[in-house]
C-alpha cells in the first residue's frame, strides 16, 4: 500500500512514533507509590481527600501531576482506587518500576473480588490492558488483550452507529429491497441465522478467565457486562437472530 492511501496519515510509522509519546516514563515515581507492604485493606475503608494544589502546578511530566490529576477524579472515593489508577498509569509507561507491578499485582491476587464491584467499566477496560502488558501469565496476558480489543471495538463500533441516532437496543431496520455490499478485506459476512461467530468469542473468553485465579473477578464482571447489556452489537445480534426464528 502506498503511504498515500494509509487510512492514518503517515502510517504506523506516525503512529508508533504518537504511542511512543504517550509511553515516556514518569519523572518521580519513587516518591509517590507506598511501601510494598503497605495495608491495602486499609486502603478500601480510607477516603481520598482532595488535592492540596492544582495538578497543571506540577510539573508537565511528573509521577506528581498524574497523581494529583487522579486525586480530583477519585476525591471522596476509596484510596483504593486512588492508587490502582496511578498504577495503571506507571504501569503503561516505560519502564515501570518493580514496585508498581509488585503492589498491582497484590491487589488483584488479594483483593480483587473486593475492588472488581468499585470499578467503572472505564478502568476495568484500563485494568485489561495492564493485564495484557504486564501481565505474569500467559492467561493474563491472553485475556488483558481479548477484553481490551473487545470492549474497544465495541466502543468504537457502537460510537459510530450512535450516530445513525437509532438507539443501541434496536437493531437496524431491514429494507426490502435492499443492496448487499461486501465485508472490509474479503470476509464472508456473519450468518444471523446460523453463525456462532459471537458465542465462540464469548466462550473462549471466559475459559481464559476461569483458567487464571487473579485475572478471573475481572474477565467475570466484563463478560457479563457484555452479557447483560442489550444495547450493544452483542445484544443487537441475538434480537435479529430471535426476530428471523420467529419469522420461520
Amino acid at each position: 500500500m502506498d503511504e498515500g492511501e494509509n487510512l492514518y496519515s503517515g502510517g504506523f510509522a506516525s503512529l508508533l512514533k504518537r504511542q511512543e509519546k504517550r509511553q515516556r516514563r514518569f519523572d518521580g515515581v519513587d516518591n509517590i507509590l507506598p511501601l510494598e507492604d503497605t495495608d491495602l485493606a486499609a486502603l478500601f475503608e480510607a477516603v481520598t481527600p482532595p488535592p492540596a494544589q492544582h495538578y497543571e502546578d506540577a510539573p508537565r511530566y511528573s509521577a506528581q501531576r498524574k497523581w494529583l490529576e487522579l486525586q480530583v477524579e477519585f476525591a471522596g472515593q476509596p484510596k483504593i482506587l486512588h492508587l490502582h489508577a496511578m498504577l495503571i498509569a506507571i504501569s503503561r509507561r516505560d519502564d515501570p518500576p518493580p514496585c508498581a507491578d509488585a503492589l498491582f499485582f497484590r491487589i488483584w491476587r488479594d483483593h480483587g473480588n473486593r475492588l472488581v464491584p468499585l470499578l467503572t467499566p472505564r478502568w476495568m477496560i484500563s485494568t485489561a490492558t495492564t493485564f495484557s502488558d504486564r501481565g505474569e501469565t500467559g492467561a493474563q496476558r491472553a485475556l488483558g488483550m481479548g477484553l481490551s480489543v473487545l470492549f474497544d471495538m465495541i466502543k468504537l463500533h457502537d460510537s459510530e452507529r450512535r450516530r445513525s441516532g437509532q438507539p443501541g437496543r434496536s437493531p437496524f431496520r431491514t429494507m426490502a429491497k435492499r443492496k448487499t455490499f461486501p465485508l472490509p478485506f474479503g470476509m464472508d459476512a456473519y450468518g444471523f441465522r446460523g453463525g456462532d461467530l459471537d458465542k465462540i468469542l464469548l466462550a473462549r473468553l471466559w475459559q481464559l478467565a476461569e483458567s487464571d485465579a487473579i485475572i478471573r473477578p475481572l474477565g467475570f464482571a466484563m463478560l457479563r457486562l457484555v452479557m447483560s447489556d442489550q444495547r450493544s452489537i452483542f445484544a443487537r445480534i441475538q434480537a435479529i437472530k430471535a426476530k428471523l426464528k420467529g419469522d420461520g
